[in-house]
């Protein structure tokens, strides 16, 4: 479609849509020569999936924005545009926002002074609009920031005639993901009953499906949120890193990059409250067979603890599993629910120096020699 001359007829252009998405590139790429021609600085194309009049899914997909934009825009900030608002009252067609938001007003949004102004987003909007009758409602929206001149009629006129192919480029969108936002529908369901939190990620490291348990720990906003990419966000520069090595580890597992999982696949979140921190786990998933799940998927499933609810190893388990005597056993339970060494010894009412040498001899019958790898392994048991 690439054509400098700019003589492609609308049929040129839609084989090329139609191609691209076919062979999976998505429209967002598909129409990146459009919006050139258009002279656009940027381009996304947005499905919304609505049930009784209510948003209950959105996805983005940008060319020429990072992805934090898009999933800013497609998490917190479609609410407050008035541009989809405007769009949805609209209905189908090509549509020039500056006819129906005029630019007085935009400038007093929400979302031009908090989020897209200060990182000179876009200012000036043409575009494509669709909606179905199961609910769904797409957009192909072109882009100009506010130092350039508005889309005018050249523009419409220029993208009139491809709005059908743009359509139906959308409707075959709309349908690939439907797909998917019914796999993740029911995968939800399947993991709702979890008292776990789960993340469940693509080999992209996009986030594919959350459950109510992890949604719940983000809501408290105390050293955890979701991420569109990586799944969890925080705010522990630390833990942020590990966890991206952690998830690394687990996509570099499905392809047997490594034999084994390192340390690293668990990871401590802290929490600002000084309550104790989530524990994440990534596991590596190889062609995952589960109700809902796309054949054959392929990524990192994300465990959340929170080790305020977490089941503590018993004494006598431990005792089993290391060969321990008693009193090994009941320090080893106790480092596991986190209390301090004189902590224990103050309970047991033993001296500390005799606690220090139970701890010496737990080390020795489990093989580690730092307490932070003696509670990390005692940790995994539960009783």
């Amino acid at each position: 479609m690439s054509d400098p001359t700019g003589t492609s007829s609308p049929e040129a252009i839609a084989l090329d849509i139609y191609a691209a998405v076919m062979d999976g590139r998505g429209l967002a790429d598909a129409i990146a020569p459009l919006a050139e021609r258009l002279q656009a600085s940027t381009h996304a194309v947005h499905l919304m999936q609505y049930e009784r009049g209510v948003l209950r899914e959105s996805r983005c997909e940008g060319g020429g924005l990072a992805p934090d934009v898009t999933a800013g825009y497609q998490d917190h900030w479609i609410h407050r545009d008035p541009w989809a608002a405007a769009a949805a009252r609209q209905g189908e067609g090509v549509l020039n926002m500056a006819r129906l938001v005029p630019a007085s007003a935009y400038r007093r949004s929400a979302i031009w002074n908090e989020w897209k102004a200060p990182r000179d987003g876009a200012f000036h909007c043409l575009s494509a609009a669709m909606q179905t009758a199961e609910g769904m409602v797409g957009r192909i929206a072109f882009h100009r920031s506010v130092r350039a001149a508005p889309f005018g009629p050249a523009e419409e006129a220029l993208l009139g005639p491809i709005f059908p192919h743009l359509r139906r480029a959308l409707v075959m969108e709309h349908r690939l993901a439907a797909d998917g936002w019914q796999a993740a529908r029911a995968m939800r369901m399947g993991f709702s009953a979890l008292r776990q939190g789960v993340v469940l990620l693509d080999r992209q490291r996009r986030t594919v499906v959350t459950n109510p348990a992890v949604e719940a720990m983000a809501a408290e906003q105390d050293g955890l949120a979701l991420a569109t990419e990586g799944g969890l966000a925080t705010p522990h520069a630390t833990a942020r890193q590990a966890l991206a090595r952690a998830i690394g580890a687990a996509l570099a597992a499905i392809s047997g990059k490594v034999k084994m999982m390192p340390d690293a696949a668990s990871v401590a979140l802290p929490r600002p409250s000084g309550a104790p921190p989530y524990l994440v786990q990534a596991v590596p998933l190889r062609r995952l067979e589960a109700f809902g799940a796309p054949e054959g998927f392929t990524g990192a499933m994300l465990l959340v603890t929170d080790d305020r609810s977490r089941s503590r190893p018993r004494a006598p388990l431990l005792r089993q599993a290391f060969g321990l005597t008693p009193a090994e056993g009941a320090l080893a339970a106790s480092l596991a629910a986190g209390r301090t060494l004189a902590q224990h010894a103050t309970v047991r009412q033993i001296a500390v120096a005799t606690a220090q040498d139970q701890l010496a001899a737990i080390r020795r019958k489990t093989g580690c020699k730092r307490l932070a790898d003696l509670t990390a392994l005692l940790g995994r048991f539960a009783g």
